[in-house]
């Protein structure tokens, strides 16, 4: 018997080690989730826009991702106000300064300036100073992406932060509208499923890691970030409405 209630203490614990994580350790776990999300996907669209020098934008090269900057900025332009930020422009300003800040402390200007002179001066030398030229001017392409893409970063970073009212709204939506499925489902003596409730949960959370990395690191022009920011909201709409209404325990 000691042995059997032994094996089952670790599995009893860890319902009530779960139960135990309060508000606290949710928003720290948010915010961690948010920094690391936010710092892979300015690597990811880093990675995209060194990719793109080579492929898609060879003529470009580092001011495809200049360009992108600048047509967000363009995006900000055409909603000055938001329910949380009275100057939109200047807080997405503020925003792409910090993104910019390691960037300036470092002197990245004086480095990059520093790089392509070398690499003019040793043009028409050896062979092996030939290549020292290339490496120079293709790190120096890739530094300026890189700072370019931080920048746009923490800009789509503020649109996002412009569009909290539209997720608020798009989780009560999901919330009723799953309520209201779950009430007719029990009444009318519809299938309870667990196997529903459990995907649909994990989707949620998918919906909002994935498409929101994915909307930080968007390299192709063309597409309003807002109509991003609306699109994962209504996705997660749905996919919590699925959850509420197979939710079946306490309630």
């Amino acid at each position: 018997m000691s042995g059997t209630q032994n094996t089952r203490r670790p599995a009893d614990d860890r319902p009530q080690q779960e139960r135990a994580r309060g508000p606290i350790g949710w928003l720290l776990a948010l915010a961690l989730g948010l920094v690391l999300t936010t710092i892979g996907s300015w690597i990811g669209a880093t990675v995209i826009e060194i990719g793109g020098m080579y492929t898609l934008w060879p003529e470009q090269r580092a001011q495809h991702a200049r360009a992108g900057l600048l047509e967000d900025y363009g995006y900000v332009q055409t909603f000055p106000r938001s329910l949380l930020v009275r100057d939109t422009q200047a807080f997405a300003r503020d925003m792409a300064g910090w993104a910019a800040w390691p960037f300036l402390k470092a002197r990245l200007a004086d480095q990059l300036a520093r790089m392509r002179t070398s690499a003019l001066t040793s043009a028409g030398a050896s062979r092996g100073q030939a290549i020292r030229q290339r490496v120079l001017t293709e790190a120096a392409d890739w530094l300026e992406a890189s700072y370019y893409t931080a920048q746009d970063t923490a800009v789509r970073l503020a649109i996002a932060f412009y569009g909290l009212p539209a997720f608020a709204m798009a989780i009560c939506i999901g919330l009723v509208d799953g309520l209201v499925r779950r009430d007719l489902r029990k009444w009318s003596g519809g299938r309870e499923s667990s196997f529903v409730y459990h995907h649909a949960k994990r989707f949620t959370g998918w919906f909002l890691a994935v498409g929101f990395a994915a909307y930080l690191a968007w390299p192709f022009g063309g597409l309003n970030p807002a109509y991003l920011v609306l699109l994962f909201a209504a996705a997660v709409a749905m996919s919590l409405s699925t959850t509420v209404s197979s939710f079946k325990k306490y309630l």
